[in-house]
């Protein structure tokens, strides 16, 4: 017969959104600083888009990565402002962002006779994006906004993600049992009457 000890954890509080695990697992690719990245520029503040241009790129970004109940507004704009200031520095980059833009409102005419951003149902948008999102300035969009995101240092906390473990002794303590898809384990009495026969 072998007897098996487990450490009990003390109860972790519970946090809306994705695990340590499945956070770690989308952001693979992430190795930008966002303090490189997020400039001071204001999002209103460019010459680039037209006021209605810039409620789509808003529009666009909340529907690309939607944590409602997780995000604030402000780090959309934040996002969008990176955006804008990348297609300020690059002339191509401007005209491909316009000509994209222009593209999702006409889409969004054609099919539903109205403007992107007055579309109610975040699916019927999401549908609308999906025949946009192999092209160059979609996925500028994009991973300006996953790494706006999730490589943001202020955000993590509001997803329940604590950082780095190296410095606080690793995850063995901080973070490693945070999984939500393995199902409990038997608690300690049902070990012990299991040993006890």
């Amino acid at each position: 017969m072998t007897i098996q000890f487990h450490r009990l954890r003390p109860k972790k509080e519970t946090h809306a959104g994705m695990s340590r695990r499945m956070f770690l697992m989308t952001t693979t690719m992430a190795g930008i600083t966002t303090g490189a990245m997020l400039g001071g520029r204001a999002f209103a503040a460019s010459g680039v888009l037209t006021a209605a241009q810039q409620g789509t790129l808003l529009r666009m970004l909340q529907d690309i990565y939607p944590h409602p109940d997780l995000l604030q507004l402000s780090h959309y704009e934040a996002i969008a402002a990176t955006v804008l200031k990348n297609a300020e520095a690059d002339a191509e980059a401007a005209k491909a962002l316009t000509d994209g833009l222009g593209k999702i409102e006409e889409q969004a005419q054609a099919l539903f006779g109205t403007a992107y951003t007055d579309i109610t149902d975040p699916d019927t948008r999401e549908g609308l994006l999906r025949h946009f999102q192999n092209e160059g300035f979609f996925q500028t969009v994009r991973w300006t906004a996953y790494f706006g995101i999730y490589d943001n240092k202020d955000v993590w906390p509001l997803f329940g993600y604590e950082g780095s473990s190296v410095e606080h002794g690793g995850y063995i303590d901080r973070g490693f049992s945070d999984i939500t898809f393995v199902p409990q384990g038997p608690s300690l009495e049902e070990r012990m009457a299991a040993v006890q026969g």
